[in-house]
């Protein structure tokens, strides 16, 4: 690997491994530079969609990817009151996809299946402990400067991605803005092993309320014996402390769902939520990719699998220019595949997700119920709803851009 002649890469989550995995097939060289000294193990996306599946399955990650995560044919759609609303059977997207489920893995765990994966190559760096401070670019390539241990360097590449999250450093070198609007509300999630699923909850449930909506999923866990995540929306005066307390968090859970003991906590966190994208994914040879490029609110858990999708397509046109002297117009392809759909699909649906969950008004509650129950008692209608839902249809769409 020449000094120059390579991509960085910036962010070390499930995109950036994912860009990384996908250069190092292609056999693109590449530097991976990361602020962190290991894969961090907060619990954020843990939910992989049909397409993702897919495109890991290139990348040979799948065996190891069933190995560990769950397998989920079908989720709720449930009221706190009321109870179940609709049983989503994605059994039913079989005529679309040979994975026609979701399946539940923790996102560290998925980039520490691709950073195994990465040890079967040459010819890259992944150098941790580095926080990228600028980014530049001329006619020729890109040059960083990062913090590192042993004090700042300088590296050079043909073209930087940018997959260092919603507080992109990489963006923020850009030309670009980044709109959208930030939820006054924060995301309180609490991961517990108390065993929901015993009590007829699906692994994937989405609980609307009008006074606190709350969503239900079963991940692996630290042992793989399986962890409950428990997502709340909070007032945005609420301070993190009282929040975090461990009365308010057993009242919370309580009043969810009744436990006679004592409910076990494994994890608490508390996230600001936005909805944003990026005016353009590409500047000259800077491009972003992922949370940096877009960030959207968890309901759905399309988030990740966005960002993986952004990753195969992008890598794709970067090997086009690399060894076939594609026009670097391809990457403005890119931008508008990638960007477009991020309005059309991954904004709309995650915003109208949240609207539906935390629906107010009784009637209009109750309509949207009836609209859900109607979807699931047509199989043709419901094929139809989980193909957007799925993300099936962005990909789609995202291919028919030109």
């Amino acid at each position: 690997m020449t000094e120059s002649n390579k991509v960085l890469v910036v962010g070390a989550g499930p995109v950036g491994y994912t860009v990384a995995l996908n250069l190092a097939q292609y056999g693109i060289p590449f530097t991976l530079l990361e602020v962190d000294n290991e894969i961090s193990e907060d619990p954020r996306a843990g939910t992989i969609h049909p397409p993702t599946l897919e495109m890991f399955d290139r990348l040979g990650l799948n065996e190891t990817i069933f190995e560990r995560g769950y397998v989920v044919p079908n989720y709720h759609y449930r009221d706190r009151r009321q109870g179940l609303i609709a049983d989503f059977d994605l059994g039913l997207l079989s005529v679309y996809t040979e994975y026609p489920f979701r399946l539940m893995l923790e996102q560290h765990k998925i980039s520490h299946i691709i950073s195994d994966r990465l040890d079967a190559f040459d010819n890259h760096q992944i150098l941790r402990q580095h926080r990228v401070v600028t980014v530049g670019q001329d006619d020729d390539g890109v040059t960083v400067e990062a913090e590192t241990p042993e004090g700042n360097k300088t590296f050079r590449g043909r073209y930087i991605i940018g997959c260092d999250g919603g507080r992109s450093q990489v963006r923020k070198s850009m030309d670009v803005d980044f709109e959208g609007f930030t939820f006054p509300e924060r995301f309180l999630v609490v991961s517990t092993p108390y065993d929901f699923g015993e009590h007829g909850y699906a692994i994937t449930n989405y609980i609307s309320d009008p006074d606190e909506w709350c969503a239900l999923f079963k991940v692996p866990g630290t042992d793989d014996a399986g962890l409950w995540r428990v997502v709340f929306p909070t007032n945005s005066e609420d301070d993190e402390a009282d929040l975090f307390d461990d009365q308010s968090i057993e009242d919370r859970l309580q009043g969810f769902h009744p436990n006679p003991a004592a409910y076990q906590i494994v994890h608490r966190n508390l996230y600001t939520v936005h909805q944003r994208v990026a005016s353009s994914y590409r500047d000259g040879r800077i491009l972003i990719a992922g949370d940096a490029a877009h960030i959207n609110n968890p309901l759905g858990g399309m988030g990740m699998n966005f960002g993986i999708h952004d990753a195969f397509n992008v890598t794709e046109k970067l090997a086009k220019i690399w060894f076939e002297d594609g026009d670097e117009n391809l990457l403005d392809l890119y931008d508008r595949q990638r960007r477009t759909v991020a309005a059309e699909y991954l904004q709309l649906q995650t915003i109208e997700n949240k609207k539906n969950i935390e629906q107010r008004d009784p009637v209009a509650r109750e309509k949207f119920y009836d609209e859900l129950r109607a979807i699931v008692a047509d199989p043709d209608r419901q094929r139809t709803y989980l193909h957007r839902v799925a993300m099936i249809e962005g990909i789609e769409r995202a291919a028919s851009i030109t």
